[in-house]
């Protein structure tokens, strides 16, 4: 009997070696998502992973619903969550409305109870349909400007800017691929500010009310960062900076936290403080599953189609962890027997040490 044990289990062995797909989890990693499959909509559960009182460290869900033209392109999304901050902002139940014109695409984000506007964004595209541009507006001034670049079907280059009424902060970073998927997001640590030729007088009178005023170049900038939104106590000031033909000023070795810029003349007006928010490292390391083809569902295309309507990472396969100096998100999917990814999980952990799990359970219609 032990003899035919021992036979069974070489068999089985011998087996596996030669059909070594078999005998581990089926991933389907050589189809993609049937072409007749779109995106339904997706619920986000995240929980973190702290100990502490369930009141304080609650779990979010978040609820999208998509909704397509005829020449299906998305053209609907709601949206609903159960975050405390989402209400207090008047965030809670939003409705957002794409339409297209030309090479152009109008965002329009309301609020399903007041149907107050809450934001108007514009993308514009090129020739081949790949995103270019991305202006995100809340009120009457833009406040996050985005363009990108390519190399093929892959991004190659990003630059960010965050203004207030004027003046701006930009970063430009760049990105390397490997066989058709990303490699490396790379950022050089130079931030731009550029500043309007107008700011606040310290002083009011009857010709500016407003304490609207002219700026008198040079300036005095003074950049400060942020940690845990508490500005830090060193701050880099620079002296005799712009001037009437570049009322510009540049910082060198930044990374990471939360920044904001200002900038007075000798007479007093002051500039409107820009910020610029954490997150943009020196350098994101970004890892793929080589074994699964990419697909509606993938961790990146996520965050893409729910942001602009549009993918743009187009990689070759399904991303499995992106890793910065100071944070690293991991990724797995759950897929299931038609290549649709049915889940998608992120395990996060950010600088502070926080971790979290984000759940997305994703459903699909047919056309």
């Amino acid at each position: 009997m032990k003899k035919l044990f021992s036979r069974y289990i070489g068999a089985l062995l011998l087996a596996c070696i030669f059909m070594y797909p078999s005998c581990k989890k089926i991933y389907h990693s050589t189809y993609v998502t049937p072409a007749n499959y779109r995106l339904a909509g997706y619920t986000k559960i995240t929980t973190p992973n702290m100990i502490a009182p369930p009141a304080l460290m609650p779990v979010i869900t978040e609820n999208y619903s998509f909704s397509y033209d005829n020449s299906n392109r998305l053209s609907q999304v709601l949206y609903g969550t159960n975050d405390s901050n989402a209400y207090k902002a008047g965030l809670e139940d939003l409705r957002m409305n794409y339409t297209y014109s030309g090479d152009s695409i109008f965002k329009l984000v309301t609020n399903l109870k007041s149907t107050n506007i809450v934001e108007l964004d514009t993308f514009t595209t090129n020739a081949t349909g790949q995103l270019v541009t991305a202006e995100f507006t809340s009120g009457i001034w833009p406040t996050e400007y985005h363009s990108f670049t390519y190399a093929a079907a892959l991004i190659d280059g990003e630059t960010d800017v965050y203004s207030d009424t004027g003046t701006s902060i930009s970063a430009t970073s760049t990105f390397t691929s490997d066989n058709g998927d990303l490699l490396y997001q790379l950022f050089n640590g130079t931030l731009n500010a550029t500043f309007p030729d107008s700011g606040i007088s310290p002083y009011i009178t009857p010709l500016f009310p407003n304490r609207d005023s002219i700026l008198s170049y040079p300036l005095t900038v003074t950049w400060t960062q942020y940690l845990f939104g508490v500005p830090l106590p060193t701050v880099v000031t620079h002296n005799n900076a712009g001037s009437y033909t570049s009322p510009t000023d540049e910082l060198n070795g930044y990374s990471q936290n939360e920044i904001s810029v200002d900038a007075v003349d000798s007479s007093g007006v002051a500039v409107r403080t820009a910020y610029f928010p954490e997150g943009l490292s020196s350098s994101k390391f970004f890892q793929i599953y080589d074994f699964l083809t990419d697909r509606t569902g993938d961790y990146l295309q996520l965050q893409s189609f729910t942001k602009y309507g549009i993918n743009i990472y187009q990689n070759a396969h399904m991303i499995k962890a992106m890793t910065t100096t100071f944070a690293k998100d991991s990724v797995s999917y759950v897929i299931d027997a038609q290549s649709k990814v049915t889940q998608t999980t992120v395990y996060t952990k950010d600088k502070y040490g926080n971790t979290n799990t984000v759940v997305y359970q994703l459903q699909y219609e047919t056309y």
